[in-house]
């Protein structure tokens, strides 16, 4: 995105939308889990009661929870795939591949689905067994593990990328100021990022807040979770961009950059059947934790609301979307766009469900809810 749309102005954007608009709406999400401490109907079903409002407003959990169903689908796709993909390049299968052959690889297992749908089942039961110990048990731990992890696997990237790679090149195209390619389009394209990147919309900032201490200085932390954001989104960046240019390759969209384009460049730089694995599992366990932050509210909602046991509950969930996520996956090499299926439920979820939840969102916290009520601390 900030290649396509001019580079620093869009950066500049985007920081400027997730720290003015991002973060207040995640610190809105998080009050409210905070105070109904429960699932994302319970929390918003307690704000519309001592709001003394009408219990319509208990669409925004429900779009959300919807919103985040659909996106869960995607990523357990992502999961699943990149699983595959650190373990094929680990056995060497891209050195030295030419980017027709890597093109052709992604195409043939696309044809012949079996494969990749054994690695988003593995992908979906990892997601039951953290979601199903529950917020302190399973993703507590998960986090205390996953972070560091991730932290220390991009930085053994980012120094395989500044030795190997084209670094003034990346910088180059991420961070030149291009105003020329900056428009209208461009800033929305920044302020849907900054929403989608800090998973507002999608009930996630409820359910979490719900755990929350009574103490937690929700401002601050909120505002540390989106500079965290930021610095691995650069650091993302940084340790994938230099190698592509170093290989004449100009960054594409979506499943060709990751799955045609990384793998082709790793297998052609010293070392990179290992690096790539590397590479693709960390890919794993950002796109495992964002689908573990997507699944738990409507897990909470399951579990709270219908009476179901939290392990009944996640594999409700975490099956539903695997078959979605099967049918996408075979729909893929069927569609005659190439992304049929997928890009219905990316346009229902992102330019309909999350909107109209944010939306209503604001406007309930904004304009509906006593101000006393509102602990921001």
């Amino acid at each position: 995105l900030m290649g396509e749309h001019g580079g620093a102005p869009f950066f500049l954007s985007y920081i400027l939308c997730l720290f003015c608009i991002g973060v207040p709406l995640l610190v809105a999400e998080v009050v409210l889990g905070s105070h109904g401490r429960g699932s994302p109907f319970l929390s918003m079903s307690w704000a519309t009661e001592v709001s003394g409002r009408s219990r319509l407003w208990l669409t925004v959990a429900l779009l959300s929870c919807l919103a985040g169903f659909l996106l869960l689908v995607s990523y357990l796709m992502i999961a699943g795939w990149s699983l595959s993909y650190a373990y094929q390049q680990q056995l060497g299968l891209f050195a030295a591949i030419s980017l027709t052959g890597a093109a052709d690889y992604f195409t043939t297992e696309l044809s012949l689905p079996a494969g990749l749908l054994r690695w988003q089942f593995l992908a979906a039961v990892c997601l039951v067994l953290v979601v199903s110990l529950g917020v302190r048990r399973g993703i507590g731990i998960f986090v205390w593990v996953a972070v560091p992890l991730l932290v220390a696997l991009l930085g053994v990237l980012i120094s395989f990328s500044v030795e190997f790679g084209d670094l003034s090149a990346a910088g180059n195209y991420l961070f030149a100021w291009q105003p020329m390619d900056f428009d209208r389009g461009s800033f929305m394209a920044a302020l849907g990022h900054a929403l989608y990147t800090l998973t507002i919309g999608v009930a996630a900032g409820m359910s979490y807040g719900a755990y929350a201490p009574d103490r937690l200085p929700i401002v601050r932390s909120v505002l540390t979770v989106a500079l965290f954001d930021v610095v691995l989104a650069v650091a993302a960046g940084v340790a994938i961009f230099p190698l592509l240019f170093a290989n004449n390759l100009m960054p594409a969209e979506g499943f060709g950059l990751l799955f045609i384009s990384v793998p082709y460049a790793f297998g052609n730089m010293p070392f990179g059947d290992m690096y790539g694995g590397l590479f693709f599992l960390t890919v794993f366990i950002v796109t495992l934790g964002t689908a573990v932050a997507l699944m738990e509210p409507i897990v909470s909602v399951l579990e709270q609301q219908f009476r179901l046991r939290r392990l009944p509950a996640a594999i409700a969930v975490s099956g539903s979307a695997f078959l979605l996520s099967a049918y996408a996956t075979v729909d893929l090499s069927a569609a005659a766009s190439g992304q049929g299926f997928l890009l219905w439920l990316d346009g229902v979820s992102s330019q309909f469900l999350i909107p109209a939840a944010v939306l209503l969102l604001a406007v309930f916290v904004g304009w509906r809810m006593p101000r006393e009520l509102l602990r921001l601390s």
